[in-house]
């Protein structure tokens, strides 16, 4: 008998009220809430500054070539070792495909939301006088605003 008292009072101890009752106490849930959110600011954070990386290479290129790439593979291996991964789960699965856009895709510089397929890939679409590189994704960013507004016009 004795032996089980101990037992038991070690499973309390080591398991927590909350554990008894299956679920997790409010300051363990709020932790793995905070733990969630500064993780999505981290991965959205790299994102962003995958996204300056590629518009500086991209500017780069034009400088150096004076010419528009086709394709932002064109920057690789010269201007860039690599297209960036895009890791957004908001948006999608961890992809560093991009997606080419007509000119079309711009109204008054800007990308037209309703022209995207928000495949969760880098977007990039071109005029004679613009250049734009986004994500392309309609959910919105931590900030409130769709991912294809964040950053990339140059």
């Amino acid at each position: 008998m004795r032996k089980l008292i101990l037992t038991a009072a070690a499973v309390l101890l080591t398991a927590g009220c909350a554990g008894m009752f299956g679920g997790k106490d409010e300051a363990a849930a709020e932790f793995d809430k905070e733990t969630s959110a500064n993780e999505s600011r981290v991965k959205e954070d790299r994102v962003r500054s995958s996204l300056a990386q590629l518009e500086a290479r991209l500017s780069d290129y034009t400088q150096t070539e004076k010419k528009i790439p086709a394709k932002l593979d064109t920057l690789v291996p010269k201007y860039l070792a690599e297209i960036p991964t895009l890791d957004l789960p908001v948006c999608g699965r961890e992809s560093n495909k991009v997606e080419v856009y007509p000119p079309e895709t711009l109204r008054d510089g800007q990308v037209d939301g309703s022209r995207l397929r928000g495949t969760g890939h880098w977007g990039y679409v071109f005029t004679e006088d613009r250049i734009v590189i986004f994500v392309d994704c309609l959910k919105p960013s931590l900030r409130g605003v769709p991912w294809y507004q964040e950053r990339g016009v140059y």
